[in-house]
Parts: C-alpha cells; structure tokens; sequence
C-alpha cells in the first residue's frame, strides 16, 4: 500500500507508523501489535473517565467494553490508513478511533437487551 501523503509532509514518528503499517511480514505484525496497545490504553481511559456514569458495571464489563472498542478501533484505523491527511500526528489521530468506539460502546451498552414495548397500549399517553 502506498504512503498516502509525501513523507516530507509528515513527521518522523508518524512516517515511521505508515511504513511499519503498510509493510509486510512481521514489520507490519508488529506494528499493528504495537497500535492496538495504544488503542486499548485510549480505550481504558475513556472508560475510566465514564466510569461514573456507569454505576453497577462489574471491571469485567468494563474491561470488556475497552477490548472490543480497541479491536473495532483497530480494524477502523487500518481500513482509513490511506485516509490519514498529516494534520496532527498518526498517534493522536488513530487516538480518536478509540475514543469514538468506547463511547458509542459505553452510550449503548445500557440499552442491551432491554426491550421496548411495541402495542400501542403500553405506550405512555401524551
């Protein structure tokens, strides 16, 4: 996969993420390694940070909400990797990809396996 921008435009940490991610073998193995740990600590501190909001989620549920924002995140991240303009560095920018996922997670996750009624009279009077 070709660099999406001129390498002169980018600075050297986020030209080195690039190359690593669309290289092949191990270099890009290791890379992608390194970016969903990244991930996964964006996750954890979204979730941290709306933990508040969240009364009665044991650690795992949380945890698990953190895991499945950074693996979304991830797959997110490398299907836009030609995307990626250079207007802030690689890592605050795949960064946002976490926080996004973990708080659509956290926003919808209280609404799993609710139900809402659908005859129309248990619906409330207006």
């Amino acid at each position: 996969m070709p660099l999406p921008l001129p390498s002169r435009l980018l600075d050297s940490e986020s030209q080195s993420w690039l190359q690593s991610l669309s290289a092949e073998g191990h270099v890009r193995e290791e890379a992608i390694a390194r970016l969903h740990a990244l991930l996964l600590r964006a996750a954890r501190f979204e979730v941290a940070r709306r933990r508040a909001r969240t009364p009665g989620w044991s650690s795992e549920d949380l945890d698990d909400v953190a895991l499945q924002s950074a693996d979304d995140a991830l797959v997110a991240v490398l299907a836009k990797l030609g995307e990626f303009r250079g207007q802030s560095r690689f890592t605050t920018w795949a960064y946002k990809f976490a926080v996004l996922e973990t708080s659509v997670k956290m926003r919808r996750r209280p609404w799993h396996g609710r139900e809402l009624p659908l005859e129309p009279e248990r619906w409330p009077q207006v």
